[in-house]
């Protein structure tokens, strides 16, 4: 399984320091995926899974999953597929505009032109780009319009239209773009108090060390909502830095 991070900063080098000042690592087994991976890098680089009206759509040309469901619920109904993989699947209503930017900053221009992204201007074209049977295909889409529809209903799969963007999607161009599960966040990593001190298998603070960021663990337990990393990186950096500054 690949992963998003592939910075050089982010590579272990922070639990190694911490374990040889004898710091206590926890929580190293819970690790969340994501269904945004490319194939082959496992890196996000082109159009994204989160938002609304997208369809996970697997080699057999059907719906397998809520969309909406969890990100650890996506990957592993993804991980039961053929191959493991599955394409996603949108059309102008995501996309009205190529060249406008989306929430990630990407335009469908450029992922059209790097290859990354099928385009067809109906079912029965994306069928055969895809490799699928295009009454699978056409038959997945009316299911997803079906609840779109009915705000509230939820569908075989628990899918329920409650988003006001929720929306059936009935006009080309589709588009589509091959994806597999992808290691995206690590819950586990050193443990820390109140005051982001690190501690010690007993439970006593390392003089001198701090930790605060992905690079702790039990912050989250073994799963964590989108964006709480964000929350705890900005709480405890600031507490980190305290705590230092007050080191005699």
């Amino acid at each position: 399984i690949g992963t998003t991070n592939i910075n050089k900063a982010a590579q272990g080098d922070g639990l190694k320091l911490a374990k040889s000042a004898h710091a206590d690592i926890i929580g190293l087994s819970d690790i969340q995926l994501h269904p945004n991976g490319t194939p082959g890098t496992g890196l996000m680089q082109d159009i994204a899974t989160s938002g609304r009206n997208r369809l996970f759509i697997n080699k057999n040309g059907d719906r397998f999953v809520s969309e909406s469901a969890a990100r650890d619920t996506l990957c592993k109904a993804i991980f039961k597929q053929p191959d493991g993989t599955y394409w996603l699947l949108m059309n102008k209503l995501r996309y009205p505009d190529e060249n406008k930017p989306d929430r990630m900053g990407v335009t469908m221009k450029d992922m059209l032109a790097l290859g990354r992204v099928k385009k067809a201007d109906t079912l029965d074209e994306m069928a055969k780009l895809i490799n699928v049977p295009a009454d699978h295909l056409k038959a997945a889409v009316a299911e997803y319009n079906k609840a779109a529809s009915n705000k509230g209903t939820k569908d075989k799969f628990g899918f329920v239209a409650t988003n006001t963007d929720d929306a059936p999607m009935t006009e080309g161009p589709w588009y589509a773009c091959l994806k597999v599960p992808t290691v995206h966040h690590t819950m586990g990593g050193v443990r820390i108090d109140t005051l982001a001190r690190a501690l010690d298998k007993e439970g006593k603070p390392v003089p001198g060390l701090y930790a605060a960021g992905e690079v702790t663990g039990g912050i989250h337990g073994a799963n964590r909502l989108g964006g709480n990393a964000i929350a705890d990186v900005f709480t405890f950096g600031r507490q980190a830095g305290a705590s230092a500054a007050q080191q005699k």
